[in-house]
C-alpha cells in the first residue's frame, strides 16, 4: 500500500492509489526563507523534492522515506566540485554527496512541518518551520523520474496551454517572490509598456502598463507565465551545481548558462485585440551545441488566451508527425500538430519571395522549407510570413520570406484573423 505525503503526514495510510501529487511548502530554515517540494512517497516510504532559499531561486535536490508514524527523514545533497564529485581517475561518480539532514514531523491537519536541519561538516542545527501553500498532480510515470519527475517543464509542452499557479506552484512561488529590478516605461504605439529585469537570471521580460480601451489584467497574467517558463533555461543551469540534476564539470553548471548575445524579448504588436511577443537568443548550459532560438507567441488582449498566428490565415493545413492532415481536436496535445501551408498558400509565397541568392536557395533547400517550416507573424504595418523552428544544423536559414502590408493582408486572413487584426 502507498503511502502518500499528504495522508503519511497526518498518520494515514492511502487506501487507492490516486494520481501522483506533489506539495508545496513555504516557510524557514533557522531564519532564512525557504520554499519547498515534495513528492508523494513510493511503496517503500521512499520519496525526492526539491527546495529553494528564495533569495537564490536555485532548486537543491532532496531524498527522503516516510515511516509509518508519518516522519519524514531526508538527505540534502551538496553542490559538486571536483573534489566531492570526482573519483581518482578523474570519472564523475555515482552517488551524490549529502550535505545536510532533515527531521520533520507534521501536525494532524498535514498542513504544518516542523522539525530541524543539520548540516553534516560543522553539526550545525537549524529549526525548520513550513506551511502547506499548494499542491499539484504530476504527470504519468513521474514517480519513476525521480526528481525529472518534477521537472516543471512537463507542464508547459502545449503552447495553446496557460500555466497557473495550480499547476505549478512551487514555481510560480519562486518567481513570483524575487524583486524584479523595474525599467523605464516607454511608448508603444499609444500603449504604455515596461521592461523588468530578473536580477537573479538577468532575462528581462515586457509587461504593459497601459493600454488605452483595454483591461490588461488578463493579457500581464498571460506575459508573466511566458516569462516564468522562459526562466526554465538559466534556472536548470543554475541547478546544475548539483550532480542530480547534472553536473559534470563543465564551467557552465551552476551558473546562469551563456547567452551568446543578451536575449531580446519584445512585443512586435499590440492592439486592444492581440498581442504578438518575440523571444531570440542563443543559449548554453551543456551539451554540444547552444540553444539557438527564434519564438513567436499570440495572445488575445482581453481574455489572455494563448493562440496560433497560424489559425488566423488561409491556406494552412494542421497535420500530424506523419504529414497527414488531421481534426486538432483529436490531438492530445497541440504541439504535436505540425501546421504547413495547401498548395495555393504555398505557390503565393513561392511567386513572391526573392530568389536571387542561389548559394541560398540550394544551401537552405528554400521552396522545400517554404513547404515543412513556413509560419507567420505581425507587426504593426505588416504580416510577414518567416521560416521557423529549424533544427540547429540549418538554423542560420531562419528568416522572413514574404512581407505583406497589413493594408492588403484581408484577403489572406480567416473570419477571426480579420477579427483580432483588422477589427472587422
Amino acid at each position: 500500500m502507498r503511502l502518500r505525503i499528504a495522508l503519511a503526514l497526518i498518520f494515514l495510510s492511502a487506501t487507492s492509489a490516486p494520481a501522483l501529487e506533489a506539495i508545496t511548502y513555504k516557510g524557514t530554515i533557522g531564519r532564512i526563507p525557504i520554499i519547498l517540494e515534495l513528492a508523494d512517497p513510493a511503496e517503500e516510504g521512499l520519496f525526492v523534492g526539491r527546495y529553494a532559499y528564495r533569495a537564490k531561486g536555485v532548486d537543491i535536490p532532496l531524498r527522503g522515506k516516510t515511516d509509518i508514524d508519518g516522519k519524514l527523514a531526508i538527505e540534502e545533497e551538496a553542490p559538486c566540485d571536483a573534489r566531492t564529485c570526482k573519483d581518482s581517475n578523474g570519472d564523475t561518480i555515482e552517488k551524490a554527496p549529502i550535505g545536510a539532514d532533515w527531521t520533520l514531523t507534521s501536525d494532524k491537519a498535514g498542513a504544518q512541518l516542523k522539525g530541524t536541519w543539520k548540516d553534516r561538516k560543522s553539526g550545525k542545527s537549524l529549526a525548520i518551520s513550513l506551511t502547506k501553500v499548494g499542491g499539484r498532480i504530476l504527470p504519468d510515470g513521474a514517480q519513476s523520474m525521480g526528481l525529472d519527475g518534477l521537472d516543471p517543464s512537463s507542464v508547459t509542452r502545449d503552447v495553446l496551454s496557460t500555466v497557473t499557479p495550480n499547476l505549478l506552484p512551487y514555481d510560480f512561488l519562486k518567481f513570483d517572490e524575487q524583486k524584479v529590478k523595474r525599467g523605464p516605461e516607454t511608448d508603444f504605439n499609444g500603449a504604455t509598456i515596461r521592461s523588468d529585469t530578473d536580477p537573479l537570471t538577468g532575462t528581462t521580460y515586457p509587461t504593459i502598463v497601459n493600454l488605452p480601451g483595454a483591461e490588461t489584467t488578463a493579457v500581464n497574467a498571460w506575459l508573466r507565465q511566458q516569462w516564468l517558463q522562459f526562466q526554465f533555461n538559466p534556472y536548470y543551469c543554475k541547478s546544475r551545481a548539483y550532480l542530480s540534476y547534472g553536473w559534470s564539470g563543465n564551467e557552465s553548471d551552476g551558473s546562469n548558462g551563456y547567452w551568446d548575445d543578451t536575449p531580446d524579448v519584445s512585443i512586435e504588436y499590440l492592439s486592444t485585440r492581440l498581442l504578438a511577443l518575440s523571444e531570440s537568443g542563443s543559449f548554453y548550459c551543456g551539451g554540444a551545441y547552444p540553444a539557438h532560438f527564434v519564438t513567436r507567441h499570440f495572445a488575445e488582449v482581453g481574455t489572455g488566451k494563448p493562440l496560433r498566428a497560424e489559425n488566423l490565415i488561409k491556406g494552412f493545413i494542421q497535420t500530424n508527425s506523419a504529414g497527414e492532415p488531421v481534426d486538432p481536436a483529436s490531438v492530445a496535445k497541440s504541439d504535436y500538430v505540425t501546421y504547413r501551408p495547401n498548395a495555393e498558400l504555398e505557390k503565393f509565397i513561392d511567386d513572391r519571395r526573392d530568389k536571387s541568392d542561389a548559394s541560398l536557395e540550394t544551401d537552405c533547400t528554400m521552396s522545400e522549407l517554404v513547404r515543412t517550416n513556413l509560419g507567420v507573424y505581425f507587426t504593426k504595418d505588416e504580416l510577414v510570413f518567416n521560416l521557423k523552428d529549424l533544427p540547429h544544423v540549418i538554423f542560420a536559414c531562419t528568416d522572413d520570406v514574404v512581407r505583406i502590408p497589413m493594408k492588403d493582408a484581408r484577403p489572406l486572413l480567416n473570419a477571426e484573423g480579420v477579427r483580432l487584426l483588422l477589427g472587422g
